[in-house]
């Protein structure tokens, strides 16, 4: 069970370095990171990470007393500080300097505030959805389970 726990804690927090990350330059990544800035990503960042933890609570209640020390441990060992580098690394492998030069112009903007305010609200609505979604259809989901077992 504890395995499982720390896979989903994981699978919150996987941040990968893309191997692109030799052949960005120096002044993509520095505009990446203004984008990241202008964004507010470290509270994004930091907000998503709670919104997992919560999720994976609300999803498996038994695991509510680890939540201060999953807290604590992305505090440590997985903050915005110690990620923001390898998200520049992760937007400017995704997109060119020219096109996070304009990401940048539209985060400046009042809309743009807006939607990186909203995004995070939205994601978790999002996920919140999703599990309404597969709770309604859960007996579905049990009865193709069981079929992909008969089928091994």
């Amino acid at each position: 069970m504890m395995k499982k726990i720390l896979l989903g804690l994981m699978l919150i927090g996987a941040v990968g370095v893309a191997s692109a990350e030799q052949t960005i330059s120096e002044s993509h990544k520095k505009a990446a990171l203004e984008l990241l800035k202008v964004m507010d990503m470290g509270n994004q960042f930091s907000d998503a990470l709670v919104v997992g933890i919560d999720a994976q609570i609300e999803a498996n209640p038994s695991i509510a007393h680890y939540r201060q020390a999953f807290l604590d441990f992305y505090d440590q060992h997985v903050n915005w500080k110690d990620v923001k580098g390898r998200f520049a690394i992760l937007y400017a492998s995704n997109f060119t300097q020219a096109e996070i030069e304009k990401l940048t112009d539209f985060y400046q903007t009042e809309l743009g505030q807006k939607v990186a305010k909203k995004t995070p609200d939205l994601m978790a609505q999002g996920m919140q959805l999703g599990q309404q979604l597969v709770k309604e259809k859960q007996t579905e989901l049990m009865r193709m389970l069981q079929e992909a077992d008969k089928n091994q």
